[in-house]
């Protein structure tokens, strides 16, 4: 009797283990189809989209999986776990191809993006993506540290921005402007007023700084650049330090004495160092401060135009009456020469600050003050030594993150 009894508890448990293990299966995860339709601006003619790669980046563990396009320039994505994906393709052109299709003979590198695509099981997904682009600038910034560092408590006051000239002349930076974008930090609120207008066309910069001179006074030498510090200060304590000698930098940013000019409060970080030039201080929509870049998740930007406005941007949201949301600096997209969108991490794509057409992509370094920087990748070498940096205006290929800053250095 007690062996039959062990045998029917015996068979009931493994009747229950089996219930479970259909269950088990019953919730497995659904995927998800995906199909991505990859099209050219309207600038842009004649050109095939046909057997080109297509990219989805998994936002989370950042991986990476690949398509070609099919004849109708679709790329199919079969099984994909459900998630949250940044889609993305290039297409780079020669000097012929890009004249052929825009009328400008110059190399150019088309992007097509679409951040943070969710993908949900047991669905199928379909996702238009538009190639654009820009000819290459022969300015490029070729080095941003903005991050910051604890070490001898400097926080942001060795912040830099350093630019390169990547063309075979010698270009003069006199009369060039330089702007940090609205918002000031990565958009981490869905109300911030720039995400809720169209940056096809127009930017948005809450500062602007420019270049002194009368057009000859400031040349960069082909492979050469032109560092503009925070404050042009040696904080590398002797050379034992991981921190910049920015006391070698062509320009710095001192701001206080406009400040005061204008009624308004300078800060104390602010350092003017005497034998180095001062950046021409255009715009700054703080009642106080200086031209810090925000140690976070800032974006560059360096245009030619005297002719950008000063806007009241209203906020889309508001409720009647209309509520004033800040002072900004119109930029017409089509005056800027280089830009870098800088977020806080991998899922931030939805809060960039600049179109495809001048920075398809977005890198970062994530957290504050990691002493980290932000370097423009080598692309190659020429016979006579001079080094072509990436620049195909995607900042997710362009750039890489270093442990150190290295002003002066490729």
């Amino acid at each position: 009797m007690k062996n039959k009894f062990k045998l029917i508890f015996t068979l009931a448990l493994a009747a229950i283990m089996t219930i479970s293990f259909v269950a088990c299966d019953d919730d497995e995860v659904e995927l998800a189809n995906l199909s991505v339709t990859v099209k050219t601006a309207s600038t842009f003619t004649g050109l095939s989209v046909v057997d080109m790669y297509v990219y989805i980046t998994n936002t989370i563990d950042e991986g990476v999986d690949s398509a070609l396009t099919d004849a109708s320039g679709i790329a199919t994505f079969l099984d994909v776990a459900p998630g949250t994906y940044n889609v993305s393709a290039t297409m780079a052109l020669t000097a012929e191809e890009a004249g052929a299709a825009s009328g400008y003979y110059e190399e150019m590198t088309l992007n097509a993006v679409e951040n943070n695509v969710e993908l949900l099981g047991g669905f199928d997904h379909d996702v238009d993506i538009v190639l654009d682009g820009k000819p290459s600038s022969s300015l490029v910034i070729s080095e941003l540290y903005f991050n910051g560092t604890m070490v001898d408590f400097l926080i942001y006051k060795s912040q830099f921005i350093e630019l390169y000239n990547n063309s075979s002349e010698v270009v003069y930076a006199d009369g060039l402007y330089v702007a940090m974008l609205a918002p000031q930090r990565h958009g981490a609120d869905v109300s911030d007023v720039p995400l809720a207008l169209d940056l096809t066309e127009t930017v948005y910069a809450q500062k602007i700084m420019k270049v002194p001179g009368s057009g000859s006074e400031f040349p960069v030498q082909p492979g050469e650049t032109i560092l503009i510090a925070l404050n042009a200060v040696d904080y590398s304590n002797g050379g034992t330090s991981t921190n910049p000698d920015l006391s070698v930098a062509e320009l710095e940013t001192y701001a206080t004495a406009w400040m005061e000019s204008l009624g308004r409060q300078g800060s104390f970080d602010d350092v003017n160092n005497i034998d180095v030039p001062n950046m021409e201080c255009i715009y700054l929509n703080q009642e106080f401060g200086w031209y810090i870049i925000d140690p976070s998740a800032p974006t560059i930007v360096i245009f030619r135009n005297d002719a950008f406005t000063i806007t009241e941007i209203t906020d889309p949201a508001a409720e009647t009456p209309v509520e004033i949301y800040d002072m900004y600096a119109e930029i017409d997209v089509d005056d800027i020469l280089d830009g870098v969108d800088l977020m806080l991490n991998a899922e931030s794509g939805d809060f960039k600050r600049l179109p495809n057409s001048v920075d398809a992509g977005f890198n970062y370094v994530g957290g504050f003050f990691t002493g980290k920087s932000v370097k423009r990748k080598a692309e190659k070498t020429l016979g006579d030594g001079r080094v072509i940096l990436k620049d195909t205006n995607n900042s997710t290929n362009d750039l890489e993150i270093i442990d150190v800053p290295t002003p002066g250095e490729l």
